[in-house]
């Protein structure tokens, strides 16, 4: 790797007009010797967002690429990963959706050093600061896995679930996503955990102790808790996810055919408990069809 190879920032923004000035901001800090461009998808939105990041692009230092969807794609089902990949140009791609922000100007410096350092490794993040979504009020930390840096191995990345790192402490190699296998452009219903476990495949995953960016929650608008409404909506976010994660235990070496059986039956538990409460066992037995699928 040199200093000359292109950083690209991705930005997924959709109705994050309260937000996204922030997050555009932390990106247009960072102190980097290489050039930075920033790809922003838009999907769609509604509430004033496109008039943030065009705003942004006409006075931005750095490249900045649009896509602006007409149509909202996620409702739809359409991965927007295939548009913003014939974007980006970098060898390396940091992620920040629009109700995120980055808190250091080192952040990108720093990963960026680290992955030179190890070229046999393909993804580097670091902890996060847990903010209130309405004040940025800090409530905690955010995959806090210690106070030294170090390398992680693919079966506790599996294991780790979706929360184990944040998407906007994630910094990977392009060819993690050029590699992706073809479902994962079917738009799963968790994109970052597939590129976290994919990314870590080759070398492991390389955690550094430093605060680079701060978590949104308990924005009622926000994805992660519009999908708890009712029991529908959760257990369709379950059945797809354990639906992925079959999918992604094929792709992987039988070495790791363990560590995805258990974050299955963890969702799976987590399924059972929410049919149980409400008496309604129906979408269990979608899971054992998926079983019988896969077999």
């Amino acid at each position: 790797m040199t200093a000359t190879q292109t950083v690209s920032v991705v930005v997924m923004a959709y109705n994050h007009a309260n937000y996204l000035g922030k997050a555009l901001a932390g990106i247009e800090a960072q102190q980097l010797n290489r050039p930075i461009e920033i790809v922003i998808h838009d999907d769609a939105s509604t509430d004033g967002s496109e008039a943030i990041y065009r705003q942004f692009a006409a006075t931005s230092r750095h490249t900045v690429k649009i896509i602006r969807q007409p149509q909202n794609i996620y409702s739809r089902q359409i991965s927007m990963w295939p548009y913003i990949m014939a974007e980006c140009t970098g060898e390396l791609l940091a992620i920040c959706e629009g109700d995120d922000f980055w808190t250091s100007p080192d952040k990108l410096a720093l990963q960026c050093t680290a992955l030179e350092l190890l070229p046999h490794v393909d993804l580097c993040f670091h902890r996060a600061t847990r903010v209130r979504w309405n004040d940025d009020q800090v409530t905690g930390n955010y995959a806090d896995h210690g106070d030294q840096p170090r390398l992680i191995a693919p079966g506790e990345v599996i294991e780790g679930d979706g929360g184990f790192m944040p998407t906007a402490a994630l910094l990977v190699r392009r060819s993690v996503i050029d590699t992706m296998p073809a479902w994962f452009f079917q738009q799963p219903p968790v994109i970052d955990y597939f590129i976290q476990v994919w990314g870590s495949m080759r070398g492991g995953a390389l955690y550094l102790p430093l605060l680079g960016a701060a978590y949104r929650e308990g924005d009622p608008t926000a994805w992660n808790q519009r999908v708890k409404v009712d029991m529908a909506t959760v257990n369709k976010f379950e059945l797809d996810f354990i639906e992925y994660l079959f999918y992604l235990r094929g792709s992987l070496p039988a070495d790791f055919a363990a560590s995805v059986d258990k974050i299955i039956r963890n969702h799976y538990l987590t399924l059972c408990n929410i049919c149980f409460a409400h008496r309604r066992m129906e979408d269990v037995d979608k899971v054992a069809r998926l079983i019988e699928r896969f077999s």
